[in-house]
């Protein structure tokens, strides 16, 4: 189109310089300019002929190209509205059904909380049930499953109902089976041992470990864990492991240890004892050393006697009259700390104030030394046993965290064995702390009378030699 009206302004121009010219010049143009000009006007006329033509073609095709386009949109715009007034009918039914399944669920919400408070029940009475099923510490998976079923947000529902089903076929066809498996559980000491499990049906399990301990085992917490049974006597353990290797019928225990617990009440004080742990046989021996020290002082000073003051008067008599081989003679009869003591301090007759004195002190050394010979030694044992007893608590303090960290809090019995440990120590700590103090101050208070004895009278010896003087 833009070519066409420049070849008609180009014509023009040439043209309007055509007459320009002839006006100016129409004297000077020959027949020849003119044919020629003319000529030119032809070619002119014919090209612009040309140019329009294909305007008008091209204007055609553009006319029906947008003539189709128009076609298409209108088509689409039909078939949005016929969408438009489908899904309008689609979103009317909806609001329709709603409605329905809102009025039909308001008349049925009883009957559902009814079956959802049935499915709950049964639920919880399951959960209660493989709190004491042996099935569960063999299967502690199945239990994930009653988080679900009793979340208090939730209703349960068909997949739910379909797993507590399976539940209660699998827990009645526990109770058929006899199995054996390998499994953790509380020992006896409230320690986690390795063991071998023979679970009959779900109500009755027992044990063997590979030191050849065996018994009855109970649940505890959750049911996931299970702990041995205290109080079986040694022929019934010897049967459970003759059970094992296949030579005796297998005992049962359907009370899950409450058979034996007036056994556990029977136990002896050793057993007792012996739940503290192994600080317990250190105290022990401190207790029988320090025994047996205090036997053997009790001994040595009963034979010791104080001089009577008779004996002390002739000795002094003799020694107011200088009669020193008298005295001497007196006291190498005695046999006592204290007559030890006179005939030390006659040796230094003839010296000084002094050396009586120093006689007299010495002769005192030695003879306390023989006679507190061991006090020292059970008064660190005093000291010493209250101290293994605090570590013994400390120990079974951490026995006790460890146990919680792997079983958490739910059974106390699990954490009996380290609170055992830590109480047992302490209390056998202080029954052997005690008495050995006591010992100590019996013997140390006889000790201090036999040497204020024997000082009172070397005393009075100095002083009577000093005043013979």
């Amino acid at each position: 189109m833009r070519t066409s009206i420049s070849t008609v302004l180009i014509a023009l121009f040439l043209l309007c310089s055509s007459v320009t010219s002839f006006a100016v010049s129409a004297d000077e143009v020959s027949p020849e300019q003119w044919q020629k000009t003319i000529k030119t006007l032809k070619q002119l006329n014919i090209t612009h002929k040309t140019d329009v033509k294909k305007a008008l073609d091209l204007s055609s095709q553009n006319k029906v190209q947008l003539t189709g386009k128009l076609a298409q949109l209108k088509k689409a715009v039909s078939n949005t509205d016929i969408q438009v007034h489908t899904l309008t009918a689609r979103y009317q039914k909806l609001i329709k059904d709603e409605a329905k399944l809102t009025a039909l669920l308001k008349s049925r919400r009883e009957e559902i909380k009814t079956f959802e408070g049935t499915v709950r029940t049964a639920a919880k009475l399951m959960q209660d049930r493989s709190r004491t099923s042996f099935y569960t510490q063999q299967n502690p998976e199945r239990l994930a499953a009653f988080a679900t079923l009793l979340a208090p947000d939730r209703m349960p529902g068909l997949t739910d109902l379909t797993r507590l089903i399976e539940m209660y076929f699998n827990e009645l066809q526990a109770t058929a089976d006899v199995s054996r498996y390998s499994s953790t559980i509380i020992g006896s000491d409230g320690q986690p041992m390795d063991v071998e499990i023979i679970r009959t049906g779900t109500s009755s399990a027992v044990y063997q470990s590979s030191t050849g301990e065996a018994g009855f085992l109970q649940l505890t917490g959750d049911g996931t864990v299970s702990q041995s049974v205290n109080g079986i006597s040694s022929q019934l353990s010897g049967t459970i492991s003759a059970a094992f290797a296949g030579e005796q019928f297998l005992p049962l225990d359907f009370s899950h240890g409450a058979a034996f617990i007036r056994f556990i009440a029977e136990e002896d004080t050793w057993k007792k004892i012996a739940a503290g742990g192994a600080l317990v046989w250190p105290i022990l021996g401190i207790g029988a050393i320090a025994l047996l020290l205090a036997i053997e002082r009790f001994i040595t000073l009963s034979r010791l006697r104080r001089s009577s003051p008779k004996e002390l008067t002739v000795i002094l008599e003799h020694a107011e009259h200088g009669e020193w081989e008298e005295c001497h003679t007196l006291l190498e009869k005695r046999s006592t700390p204290t007559a030890r003591v006179l005939n030390s301090t006659l040796k230094k007759a003839q010296g000084s104030a002094a050396a009586l004195e120093k006689g007299m002190e010495e002769a005192l050394m030695i003879e306390l030394a023989r006679m507190e010979r061991f006090l020292p030694t059970m008064q660190t044992l005093a000291a010493v046993a209250p101290l293994l007893g605090l570590l013994g608590t400390v120990t079974g303090m951490i026995n006790t965290f460890q146990v919680i960290t792997l079983f958490g809090t739910g059974d106390p019995h699990m954490l009996s064995g380290g609170i055992s440990e830590a109480l047992v120590t302490t209390q056998l700590g202080l029954a052997v702390a005690i008495p050995i103090m006591m010992l100590h101050h019996l013997l140390n208070s006889r000790v201090d009378r036999l040497a204020n004895d024997m000082e009172e009278k070397g005393t009075a010896l100095i002083a009577t030699i000093l005043n013979r003087r």
